[in-house]
């Protein structure tokens, strides 16, 4: 850590730390009042594997309750961006595909789907492992826990970035439930319930169940062609939970789902690669065909012209038995999940009317996993220790085919875009495997010594990876043609696609070390040191001409984070005020970079720091303000750019989806009516500053600031009736929301755009 770093990290630790003590002695006394009426509602959470009050546990977690969920139109996991202060949310594909997930600027930038992500997901505590399956419908749960920081210790799996635990609400002894219903723009109809009912004095059953269905909110011109960006999806869950009053806590979940729909359509803007080899967008030049979408009606956001179709179509299933049984102080809990992915996914990868990139994705995975741990609770010290073990499998045969023009931009034809001229195809296919076998022990200790706790842990984890894969780039009319008309990555170029397997082997630890001080009741200050490592892989997919197998592979990462940090809850918990700063070190980075018409993750140093604060108050027992915002700066240290005449520029370059400032916030205000109804009125924002959908600050990736904000109006009545109508994007901000500089060789950056206003209705019944 050089000096400069280091100053930055103590101004800013020392920042935080003051707000703190500020904060806890302004306080007169301490609250104890839990029930203080109109105050803020307690949070529990469940960060290190047991229930705690949100306030009480040194880590950076924001918790996402069913109430914000509703309000505030989260409909998957790929909604929470924007919601989340430092967490970034995208997909290449646009909503309903697989969504990479971004915290403090570290996610995976790659679209390949051989790898983990370092922000790691789990549902009820269960891991998953493919990236495809991580965007799903939210629906029943209980909360949403999201994790800053490293969290290798206690959840371990390559969370170097901080993860995401959806957890979903358990059967009871109660029988309860609700009906909901709503109607929005785009003929956008979602249905959702869930019922519980008692079987007997132990054991009780839950199902739940949504679906949700739109016409799409991109407009294609090809008449052939459906509308994108399309919501079709559909799942359920069924829950079987055993409570004796022997200490034995047995749940048994199963759940299925399935998308069918039209993703949403590439979009393209023109651009070249200049001469620091960055790609840069020039909206007076038109691409290799001498096509250029400005030049057209498709120049309106949200309005394609393109030739191929769209479409997703994905199912998966999983299994997760929970045996929980309390031995006096010492809980021991077992998990035990299964689950089978698969995905079938097409694009016009160039956005034109031109048969220029096509490619189709037919992606499986399933995994199987067992954790066992104990936990004690002891009066001043509490501690916790496990196994882990996981097995896993994903497999996809991808295909691209590239038509290169010949005879440039004067073929096209000026009234339609289309080119006339002449193409050279050539078509990349893969068939890759990679099996992964992971085992891990894992444990961590908290020690109280008066207002101070220590804690400390360790994680060691043991990998082992086999990768094979048989990738093929051809002309398209090779067939069975000469030496040399095929080629792969692993044959040398003697014409045969020869299957080629890597292997990968390496023990890894992970680990903590944190001082909490606790004043009194309602004050947190924290100072933690972390090591997050992630395990190395091999790029997939598509490689970049002339990459040697010995790129393929890439190493691990390791992740060292310095934080401090600060929790109050000021006047009869009418206030809630959280901080906290850090610094990342880290060493060999996963980073990735586009090369040619493909991309490669190679391993650079980065480091990164930043300070969020979150802030709640119950102003009146009416009015609820909340809010909250992020600094954040990072760098990939010394990348190489090689430009148009092969020279190379090296130069430190900012990580992808880590915009400057970033905030977030709203208010509610509750009108009370007679006979226990009330009228709820709800506005909220989100805001960015301008950020890179590409690792290494290509200017032709730069997505610019925004800032968005959306209202609702909720009508309660006393026991039964919800009724609510909202307004989404109020100003229509159609922002940038991804940009790709793969085909900028052709003169073409793939762009999305965020989704137009939309506005609508929804009706919900419980009992």
């Amino acid at each position: 850590m050089s000096k400069s770093n280091r100053v930055r990290i103590m101004l800013l630790g020392g920042a935080a730390l003051w707000l703190g003590a500020s904060m806890a002695q302004a306080q007169v006394a301490a609250d104890s009042a839990d029930d203080a009426a109109g105050g803020l509602q307690e949070i529990v959470v469940t960060a290190q594997k047991r229930a705690q009050n949100i306030q009480r546990v040194g880590i950076a977690i924001t918790a996402v309750t069913p109430e914000q969920i509703a309000n505030r139109n989260i409909a998957s996991s790929a909604d929470l961006a924007g919601k989340v202060v430092g967490l970034e949310s995208y997909s290449p594909y646009g909503p309903g595909t697989s969504s990479n997930v971004v915290i403090r600027g570290i996610g995976l930038n790659d679209f390949g789907e051989g790898h983990e992500a370092p922000v790691t997901s789990y549902v009820d505590e269960f891991y998953i492992v493919a990236v495809p399956a991580v965007d799903f419908a939210l629906f029943d749960l209980d909360r949403v826990e999201v994790l800053r920081g490293p969290q290798g210790t206690l959840f371990g799996r390559n969370s170097t970035g901080g993860l995401i635990n959806y957890i979903t609400k358990r059967p009871s002894q109660t029988a309860e439930g609700y009906l909901s219903a709503s109607y929005g723009r785009f003929n956008d109809l979602k249905l959702e319930g869930a019922a519980t009912a008692p079987l007997s004095d132990t054991l009780s059953m839950r199902l739940s169940g949504t679906s949700r269905h739109s016409d799409g909110f991109q407009r294609n011109i090809n008449p052939a062609l459906e509308r994108g960006g399309q919501a079709g999806s559909d799942a359920a869950r069924l829950q079987l939970r055993y409570q004796g009053d022997d200490g034995w806590d047995i749940l048994l979940k199963g759940e299925y789902g399935r998308t069918k729909t039209t993703h949403a359509y590439y979009e393209s803007k023109t651009g070249f690669v200049d001469a620091n080899g960055l790609v840069v967008a020039d909206p007076t030049i038109v691409d290799a065909v001498g096509y250029a979408e400005r030049n057209t009606p498709a120049a309106k956001k949200n309005v394609v012209n393109t030739n191929d179709a769209a479409f997703l179509r994905s199912s998966g299933y999983s299994g997760l038995l929970r045996i929980e049984k309390k031995f006096g102080d010492t809980t021991f809990t077992s998990l035990t999940g299964y689950q089978s992915y698969k995905r079938r996914m097409q694009e016009d990868s160039d956005g034109t009317p031109n048969p220029l990139v096509f490619a189709s994705f037919p992606y499986q995975g399933k995994q199987l996993t067992q954790e066992l741990r104990l936990y004690h609770d002891g009066q001043s010290t509490r501690w916790t220790v496990g196994l882990y073990g996981m097995r896993a499998l994903g497999k996809d045969q991808p295909t691209a085919v590239f038509n290169f023009p010949l005879d440039g931009p004067t073929a096209v034809d000026p009234a339609t875009g289309l080119y006339n001229g002449t193409y050279f195809p050539i078509s990349l296919n893969a068939d890759w495997r990679l099996r992964t076998n992971s085992g891990a022990v894992f444990g961590q200790i908290e020690q109280d010594f008066g207002k101070f706790t220590a804690i400390g842990g360790i994680r060691v984890t043991r990998d082992r990876k086999t990768f094979t894969d048989r990738d093929n780039a051809a002309l398209r009319d090779c067939g069975g043609g000469a030496v040399g008309d095929c080629f792969l990555v692993g044959d040398g170029g003697t014409g045969t696609p020869v299957p080629f397997r890597l292997k990968y082997r390496a023990t890894l630890w992970s680990g903590k070390i944190e001082l909490d001080y606790k004043p009194d009741s309602n004050n947190l200050l924290y100072a933690s040191i972390s090591r997050g490592t992630k395990a190395g892989g091999f790029n997939n997919g598509f490689y970049p001409t002339g990459v040697s197998l010995a790129r393929i592979p890439y190493g691990d990462e390791t992740l060292i984070s310095y934080e401090v940090g600060q929790k109050s809850t000021l006047f009869d918990r009418k206030l809630r005020i959280n901080t906290s700063a850090f610094y990342y070190d880290y060493k060999d980075y996963q980073a990735f970079n586009y090369v040619g018409l493909a991309g490669l993750i190679t391993n650079q140093d980065a480091t990164a720091y930043g300070i969020e604060t979150d802030i709640e108050a119950a102003v009146t027992p009416e009015l609820r303000l909340y809010a909250a915002g992020a600094y954040l700066h990072t760098d990939i240290e010394d990348v190489a750019k090689v430009t148009p005449v092969g020279t190379t520029v090296v130069a430190d370059r900012p990580m992808a989806f880590a915009p400057k400032w970033s905030a977030s916030g709203g208010a509610t205000y509750t009108i009370a009516l007679p006979n226990d109804q009330s009228l709820a009125l709800d506005w909220n924002f989100e805001a960015r500053s301008a950020r890179y959908s590409g690792n290494f600050g290509d200017p032709g990736t730069q997505l610019e600031g925004y800032f968005k904000h959306n209202a609702s109006i909720t009508y309660e009545a006393a026991e039964h009736w919800q009724l609510r109508a909202f307004v989404d994007n109020i100003s229509n901000r159609l922002n940038t929301t991804y940009g790709g500089p793969s085909f900028a060789s052709l003169g073409i950056i793939q762009v999305r755009y965020a989704m137009p206003r939309t506005y609508g209705a929804a009706v919900r019944y419980r009992w």
